[in-house]
């Protein structure tokens, strides 16, 4: 915990207080501040257990970044082939029911279906899941290869192209969005810390651009209905903040300003002790209001949300400072990783809420211990030096088998 930033744990504490005293004069039930506790603070636990790993296991990253690549293949090739079965297969069956939380891809404006295509759950039971978790895991694999001294085969080339076919077929116009920022941000930094390697650059988008042209090859008409969902996030960007943010934050302000109905009570999990609805049905508010700062703002009022904003902030802040410090290690890595995955998770949670699914935060978070670890040596001035991490075909537990 000492190496959590003292401001995060002076606000949290303070968040923990504060929405205390409004549980209990709210009167809910404790089970509900439980599962808000552990929706707004699980993570953390999760990014120091991964701390205390990779301070402890040598090659710590390179494992995990194995175990990413494993689960990045088993969740791809179950949403690949759930496409491959049609939605009425049996496959795609969720508690029983066909095609529970699939849906069909993008409408028009007028609400017309793309016929044909559908977005699938993979391993989870809601596509939003499925396409949360694979932009987190893909870009922290992308992130590791740019920036560790792992070598780079034809293979982890080829399952570049695997990953960016996975995001595709999610159908989540923000997964997308979201990785061809940070992605851009990422070589940006890189460039200026190395130089423009063309080799880098080329091979990557020759792969990508020669997938997506046997794509359209093989299955024009396929093709076209992805392209049209993921081009329709240009118009759809200002109509959900419209709808989200804007619109729900006037009710917000004059009815949840220092105040709100208790932390939980409008969270995935809290229906057991009295909660669980939509924040969007329970509060008549403009807008739809699918927000997690709206859903926070109604839980815990606006004063709140927003002092638990700045504290989760600060930890982004403490990974830029991390990766600026230990340069060139797979510290600086998981750090960078960590904080444009974190401010992506943000911007993203104004059109959908991401935070209160927790899949998807303990996931990242647990990806994430490089921004609060111990490095060694304790010499702060000196940068650790990593040993070279093993060929990705030869992960590092085969030695010992």
């Amino acid at each position: 915990m000492k190496n959590v930033p003292s401001v995060f744990v002076l606000l949290s504490a303070l968040v923990i207080v504060l929405t205390l005293v409004n549980h209990l004069s709210a009167g809910n039930h404790i089970g509900m501040y439980g599962i808000g506790l552990r929706a707004t603070f699980l993570p953390l636990v999760y990014m120091l257990l991964c701390a205390r790993y990779v301070s402890a296991v040598e090659n710590g990253y390179d494992r995990i970044f194995f175990c990413v690549n494993a689960w990045i293949l088993i969740i791809g090739s179950m949403a690949i082939l759930q496409v491959l079965l049609g939605k009425d297969h049996p496959i795609n069956s969720v508690w029983g029911t066909s095609a529970l939380g699939v849906g069909d891809f993008a409408t028009t404006e007028k609400g017309l279906l793309i016929r044909g295509m559908f977005r699938p759950t993979s391993i989870f039971t809601h596509t939003g899941k499925f396409g949360q978790v694979i932009f987190t895991l893909v870009f922290f694999k992308w992130c590791y290869l740019l920036f560790s001294r792992v070598k780079r085969s034809s293979l982890l080339y080829a399952l570049m192209l695997f990953d960016l076919a996975v995001i595709f077929v999610s159908g989540q116009r923000a997964a997308l969005m979201f990785l061809v920022l940070g992605t851009i941000m990422i070589n940006v930094i890189h460039m200026r810390e190395h130089g423009v390697s063309l080799r880098k650059i080329v091979i990557p988008s020759v792969l990508i651009a020669g997938g997506l042209m046997g794509a359209w090859v093989a299955r024009p008409g396929m093709a076209q209905a992805v392209f049209d969902r993921f081009a329709s996030v240009i118009t759809a960007v200002p109509v959900r903040l419209e709808g989200n943010v804007w619109l729900p934050i006037e009710t917000m302000l004059e009815d949840y300003l220092f105040t709100g109905e208790g932390l939980g009570y409008f969270t995935f999990g809290s229906r057991l002790f009295g909660g669980g609805a939509q924040v969007y049905q329970a509060v008549k508010m403009e807008g739809l209001g699918e927000s997690s700062f709206i859903r926070l703002s109604a839980e815990v009022g606006v004063v709140v949300a927003l002092t638990l904003v700045v504290a989760y902030f600060s930890l982004v802040l403490r990974g830029i400072g991390m990766f600026m410090k230990y340069q060139g290690t797979v510290v600086a890595s998981g750090s960078l990783f960590f904080s444009i995955w974190a401010m992506c998770l943000m911007l993203w949670s104004n059109t959908a809420d991401v935070f209160a699914n927790s899949i998807v935060t303990t996931m990242g978070f647990a990806l994430s211990g490089a921004t609060v670890c111990r490095v060694q040596p304790d010499n702060e001035d000196e940068v650790p030096e990593i040993s070279p991490p093993p060929s990705p075909l030869h992960p590092p537990w085969v030695a010992s088998i």
